[in-house]
């Protein structure tokens, strides 16, 4: 299991454009994807899970990529996370 940290710098926090920008690379993917933040953790694929979270700027979350190919698509969910 791959673990991504960051924290969202966005001004609006973890934005709709965000969402479906991890969705659809959650997608893409054949290794599971997870988001977390504070005691929620929700499927990145589901892209209402993740508006449902709420979560506003300044806050930590974690994405967790596990599967057999969970190398290449955490280098690419890193590079997307990069923008939040």
């Amino acid at each position: 299991m791959i673990k991504i940290e960051r924290q969202v710098t966005d001004p609006l926090g973890f934005h709709i454009q965000l969402a479906v920008l991890l969705a659809g690379e959650a997608q893409r993917w054949r290794s599971r994807v997870t988001f977390r933040h504070g005691q929620s953790a929700v499927d990145a694929a589901d892209l209402m899970a993740l508006l449902s979270l709420g979560v506003p700027s300044g806050s930590s979350i974690e994405i967790c990529v596990e599967g057999p190919d969970e190398a290449t698509a955490a280098e690419a969910i890193r590079d997307l996370a990069r923008t939040f």
